[in-house]
């Protein structure tokens, strides 16, 4: 049973922020476990009714919610071998590029709640662009009732042309390649207590309908 995060979490983040390094790690795993990696695995559990609630096709194994510790640094000029945070990840089977997932993330500063929509398919962006000028009230009401809770990031391209016809809560969205909502979360109390379980399903109940509607888009390649 999820019964919050701890000191002892927050600590390891500034631990291994300082000494990112094997010996370290190796020598503080326990610590580890018992801060980061256990009340991360109690977490995704205790949200597991909640996102089968939403998308019963997400990723919901708590082994294959919660992140790794170790970086991939085969390709990055920081070579520093572990993360110095955490996050869940509620997704599609890999390989699905529609690429639509509830998240939790967590470091020393804090913690964020969120939907991400990574897909960088031009197919799928060009179907939700059809949505919102054939749909425009409907999807800026979807976007519109998250607004007060959350915050939206849009990676847009620069020069994609923006029809009249879209409300102006979408014009950021329309020339999108992707986008995310986040909700920080700042309230140590709140993280280290039972109810961030509750907070967190609260929010991704909130975040469902326009998931739910994201999830159902079908690539248009030519648009």
């Amino acid at each position: 049973m999820f019964q919050g995060y701890s000191d002892e979490t927050f600590e390891f983040f500034m631990a291994i922020g300082f000494n990112n390094n094997v010996d370290f790690f190796h020598s503080n795993h326990d610590w580890y476990l018992r801060g980061v990696r256990e009340p991360s695995l109690r977490l995704a559990e205790a949200l597991s009714p909640v996102i089968e609630e939403i998308d019963d096709s997400l990723e919901r194994r708590p082994n294959r919610v919660v992140s790794r510790i170790n970086r991939d640094i085969r390709f990055s000029k920081d070579k520093s071998p572990y993360r110095d945070y955490i996050w869940l990840s509620f997704h599609r089977p890999r390989g699905d590029e529609s690429a639509a997932e509830l998240f939790y993330d967590m470091s020393i500063s804090g913690a964020r709640v969120g939907m991400g929509f990574y897909s960088d398919s031009r197919g799928y962006m060009n179907a939700l662009r059809r949505l919102i000028l054939t749909e425009s009230k409907r999807i800026a009401g979807l976007f519109e009732s998250l607004a007060s809770e959350f915050n939206l990031h849009v990676n847009a391209y620069k020069r994609m042309a923006i029809p009249d016809s879209v409300p102006e809560s979408l014009k950021c969205v329309y020339p999108a390649k992707n986008f995310y909502f986040e909700k920080p979360i700042s309230d140590f109390s709140l993280i280290k207590s039972p109810a961030l379980a509750d907070e967190l399903a609260e929010s991704f109940r909130l975040l469902a309908p326009l998931y739910q509607t994201l999830a159902k888009l079908v690539p248009i390649e030519d648009f």
